[in-house]
């Protein structure tokens, strides 16, 4: 079996855990696989790579990477750049994984998924990735405990109001990374509609303590799924507040519990006593698991925990959240 022939473009931040997974499968248990080039526009994420003996030739520019024989790419960059670079590749017949979120809007995801139909692609939309969330949704649609009625998620967003200039970085420079929404938020809007299926219609109010109405903080949102499953979303700058994720089904509610005693579904039922389900680990985890997923799409065509079309609807979510935020009325998904 020929080796395949990877890229990294963007080796800061999570593009580096990308390059040592690539590099580290390549000389372990993935033979298959080899790295033969990382992209940064900066010289000193390129000497970190050889201080951390990552494989491959150097590149300040990501189209010279394109152009040395490759069959994939990983693409880390700034959220401005994932549209264009996405497309170079696809142009080039190049697998891509791209982090999310995929585009700073619908549109450009549209081109993105367009582009890609005929490549193995996938986005890091990493709670889905998660095994406790891969099990819950598992006994939600095996109907374990009946019929899933609501979903819901509380998410803390990281860093502090705007008005004190100590904002995540998203909601420093939406211009490159999106709104914080759209930066850090993908995620867990997209995490209802994987757990409780696709979104029909969105109900929200959004507040900011900065000057751009557009750049959200604070975020309350209700959202409506196939087979009339409800949803929900706090999503507010309370980083003291824990992170839950709930579904409630006709017989029993259910959250993940992480904790020293590991990972487990906790089940909550009227008339019973709890009980909390081992949660089955995956044969691998966090960038090994990533990587594998994508090598696995491209080998075997199997569809991994998130490709393309899910970072669009993840989008497609975000904005409708968004827009209803701002008209304070209900957005139908069909009109995003």
């Amino acid at each position: 079996m020929s080796k395949l022939r990877f890229g990294i473009i963007g080796v800061g931040g999570r593009g580096i855990c990308n390059a040592k997974a690539v590099n580290a499968r390549a000389v372990g248990d993935r033979p298959d696989i080899e790295l033969i080039g990382v992209c940064d526009i900066r010289q000193e994420r390129l000497d970190l790579c050889d201080q951390e003996s990552i494989a491959g030739r150097r590149f300040l520019d990501y189209r010279d990477l394109l152009e040395e024989g490759l069959d994939a790419v990983c693409i880390n960059t700034d959220n401005d750049q994932h549209c264009e670079q996405t497309l170079a590749a696809a142009e080039r017949g190049l697998h891509v994984y791209c982090e999310k979120p995929i585009a700073l809007n619908v549109a450009d995801a549209r081109r993105m998924v367009e582009a890609t139909k005929d490549v193995a692609t996938v986005v890091n939309l990493s709670m889905r990735a998660m095994p406790e969330y891969q099990f819950m949704r598992q006994v939600i649609q095996e109907q374990r405990f009946g019929k899933l009625l609501c979903v819901g998620a509380l998410h803390p967003k990281p860093g502090g109001l705007l008005s004190q200039g100590m904002g995540h970085r998203a909601t420093n420079d939406p211009a490159v990374w999106g709104p914080i929404l759209m930066h850090d938020g993908v995620h867990i809007s997209e995490w209802l509609r994987y757990m409780g299926g696709e979104v029909r219609t969105v109900v929200a109010r959004t507040k900011t303590t900065g000057p751009d109405p557009m750049n959200e903080e604070f975020i309350h949102a209700i959202t409506s799924h196939d087979d009339e499953v409800l949803g929900a979303l706090s999503y507010l700058c309370m980083p003291f507040m824990p992170m839950k994720q709930y579904a409630i089904c006709e017989q029993a509610s259910l959250w993940p519990v992480r904790d020293e005693g590991g990972v487990r579904l906790h089940v909550a039922r009227v008339g019973a006593d709890d009980e909390e389900l081992p949660v089955p680990a995956l044969p691998l985890g966090g960038d090994a698991y990533y990587v594998d997923e994508f090598v696995r799409a491209i080998r075997e065509g199997q569809r991994p925990y998130a490709n393309m079309e899910d970072g669009m609807e993840g989008q497609r979510i975000v904005e409708a959240i968004r827009r209803s935020g701002q008209a304070g009325e209900l957005v139908r998904m069909e009109e995003v």
